[in-house]
């Protein structure tokens, strides 16, 4: 067994760059502890985990030429040639099963119940990603005017959408949004949802409009009072 990383750990290369990367949780912020991201040492082989890394390296190519490769089509959407969507979806479901066969605390609001199974199969090649209909993702791409968000991610959480069971994380700038619904997603999100498609195609959404940027601000905020407050307390 291996120290597997949930969020592969060539993305936590990325986003830390030069300077280290912090980890924000709801009672303090402070520098990440590994850097790289959280691991596993209980869910994958050395093998298994080289098998998933294949798919890791191609998801991580996409994000490094998004940013001077894609095309801008009008009404807030973007495309970006060249891209195999249906193993890019692979990636992210490997970060959905890997989440769930984990029993870090990070990951508990993560369980593919009865998917769990059909998904390793998926992703080791025993079935096809058609044989899961139910499992369909969107993606799109942050904009801000008060930050990088390609510098940060959260794990991903249960987060459904509109009346679907759905999972949502952020990466490197952007947002996943994956289902896992029998349902379809509704009429004006089908053009976009990426499996079948050999158009990788989202749209830009607003971060500050984004519940996610909410609680990342409420985070700081709030670490800001108790630094203040530890602060004045020193000096009494």
């Amino acid at each position: 067994m291996i120290e597997a990383h949930i969020i592969p750990k060539g993305f936590g290369r990325l986003i830390r760059g030069e300077a280290s990367n912090m980890k924000l949780t709801p009672d303090k912020v402070r520098e990440a502890n590994p850097q790289l991201g959280e691991y596993d040492p209980d869910i994958l082989c050395e093998t298994c985990d080289n098998i998933l890394g294949l798919d890791d390296e191609y998801a991580l190519d996409v994000w490094k030429r998004f940013e001077a490769s894609h095309r801008n089509l009008g009404e807030d959407v973007f495309e970006l040639a060249e891209v195999d969507c249906e193993r890019f979806c692979k990636f992210i479901l490997s970060i959905l099963w890997r989440a769930s066969i984990s029993r870090r605390p990070s990951f508990t609001s993560v369980n593919l119940g009865p998917y769990e199974d059909l998904s390793r199969d998926i992703l080791f090649g025993a079935k096809r990603l058609s044989d899961m209909p139910a499992f369909e993702v969107l993606v799109q791409r942050y904009l801000s005017t008060s930050m990088d968000p390609t510098k940060w991610y959260f794990h991903p959480v249960r987060q459904p959408f509109g009346d679907l069971d759905a999972y949502g994380f952020g990466l490197a700038g952007f947002r996943i949004v994956a289902k896992l619904d029998n349902r379809p997603f509704p009429e004006g999100f089908r053009p976009f949802v990426l499996n079948r498609s050999n158009v990788f195609r989202g749209f830009f959404v607003p971060l500050e409009q984004c519940s996610e940027f909410q609680s990342i601000a409420g985070i700081v905020r709030n670490n800001a009072r108790r630094q203040a407050a530890f602060s004045q307390e020193r000096k009494r």
